[in-house]
């Protein structure tokens, strides 16, 4: 069973540097495999059929070399997805020499790839395949036979690789379907749980899945990427996975943050659940601070508080680190009256705990400014330096409102720093489009 890291996502590819750090970080959580498949590099996808040359192929048997010094299983990612023609002989012939190449650098497991494209099946291919699945099932039949007189495997991405996109239903999925009974049953199709993002994975989804593809799935998980929106970044642990699913897999991959220096609370607590079935938060945030070992000549790093706040503050995509999430919503509570009494005793404790608050994210930004690691620094730098400047402004305004004004004062008048929100084309759009609390647009 694979338990391991894609480096799958959108975005700029891993260094070697970072990628062996990685590796390390991988081992040390009793992780088995790594699936080459950046979309950065144009080989994987754009220009599928174009073969490395020398060199780029060296530095991929040299990182398998890295990989298995580790222990662990190195796969590399294929995706024609885009433009393949399944029934062109020449295209079949392009996806086979890449094949070879790989073979030749002694890779032989494989991950193909044929998400995030139109469920059309090219008019060239219409009168040899019934369906869009049909044309993909005999492609990848084609490369498992390539791949496993070598020892290796096919892990395969279906087009429709979460609940969502097969309908809701993936029993009731006629792509998925023909899937099932088409594949060759030694290939693993990789599966994202109901959302391509999905904040629980639960074991009737999983069972519903298994009986239509006739196999287990294998997990791709995207509960750490931050692909989707590079104005966030996660450091907290995975959850909203039941140890009992554990079960229903064939395997699992983790497909965490583009920067890799944000990924060891990622990475390791999806290898405790994986082997321990629980992740013990303070136990991961020790081994991670070594990293944080401050400039001064010493062997001195941020103290464990501060590491867990930095944790808090980007936590999960569905919530709130516990701190960050009390903090907001005491705020909340403070802010429920325009005009709240701010002698009464819960007003003047609350904000005292969030001048607090603020006081450590500001100690926590000016101590990672002073990190040997600069490569981490620079990680997590404009994603502290906003938590700052938010928690800045709230403070700002708590206090007009701690001043009492006059009832028909508004915040801010002409001595305030009006510059307090972001400004560009991007906000000039959600101007207009102003949202309610459920996220919903409205105008006018």
């Amino acid at each position: 069973m694979f338990k391991g890291v894609i480096e799958g996502f959108y975005g700029r590819d891993w260094q070697r540097a970072e990628r062996l750090m990685v590796f390390d970080w991988m081992a040390e959580a009793g992780m088995n495999g790594y699936i080459y498949g950046p979309k950065d590099d144009v080989h994987i996808r754009a220009r599928w059929r174009t073969p490395y040359d020398a060199s780029q192929l060296q530095s991929l048997a040299d990182l398998k070399s890295a990989a298995e010094a580790r222990g662990l299983h190195f796969l590399m990612a294929l995706a024609p997805s885009l433009d393949i023609i399944y029934s062109s002989p020449s295209d079949r012939a392009a996806l086979a020499a890449r094949l070879e190449q790989a073979l030749s650098i002694g890779v032989a497991d494989i991950v193909l790839l044929f998400d995030d494209i139109p469920s059309v099946l090219p008019e060239a291919d219409r009168p040899h395949f019934t369906s869009f699945a049909a044309a993909q099932a005999d492609v990848a039949n084609a490369v498992f036979a390539q791949v496993a007189p070598h020892g290796g495997s096919v892990l395969f991405c279906p087009t429709e690789y979460c609940g969502r996109m097969a309908g809701g239903d993936p029993r009731q999925s006629p792509y998925l379907q023909t899937l099932g009974s088409a594949l060759d049953p030694k290939i693993e199709v990789m599966w994202t749980g109901p959302e391509i993002v999905s904040p629980e994975i639960d074991a009737d989804g999983l069972r519903h899945v298994a009986s239509v593809l006739r196999r287990k799935p294998l997990i791709w998980d995207n509960f750490h990427a931050n692909d989707y929106d590079i104005r966030r970044i996660y450091a907290g642990p995975l959850s909203g996975r039941d140890p009992a699913i554990l079960d229903l897999v064939s395997g699992w991959f983790t497909n965490p943050n583009n920067e890799a220096e944000a990924n060891f609370v990622a990475v390791r607590s999806t290898g405790d659940f994986l082997n321990h079935r629980a992740a013990d938060l303070t136990a991961i945030l020790a081994a991670w601070a070594p990293r944080f070992r401050l400039a001064y000549g010493s062997d001195q790093t941020l103290p464990p508080e501060a590491i867990r706040l930095l944790s808090d503050l980007f936590w999960q995509p569905f919530a709130q680190g516990p701190e960050s999430a009390e903090m907001l919503a005491l705020a909340g509570q403070m802010l429920q009256q325009p005009r709240p009494d701010t002698t009464a005793p819960a007003w003047r404790d609350g904000l005292a705990r969030i001048r607090g608050f603020k006081a450590r994210i500001n100690q926590l930004f000016t101590l990672m400014t002073e990190i040997e690691n600069r490569a981490l620094f620079h990680t997590f730098h404009r994603y502290l330096w906003e938590a700052q400047e938010e928690i800045g402004h709230l403070i700002v305004y708590l206090d007009w409102l701690n001043e009492r004004p006059a009832p028909d004062a508004t915040f801010p008048d002409e001595g305030r720093i009006h510059n307090f929100y972001r400004r560009g084309f991007g906000v000039g759009i959600q101007e207009l489009l102003k949202r309610d609390p459920t996220g919903r647009y409205h105008h006018g």
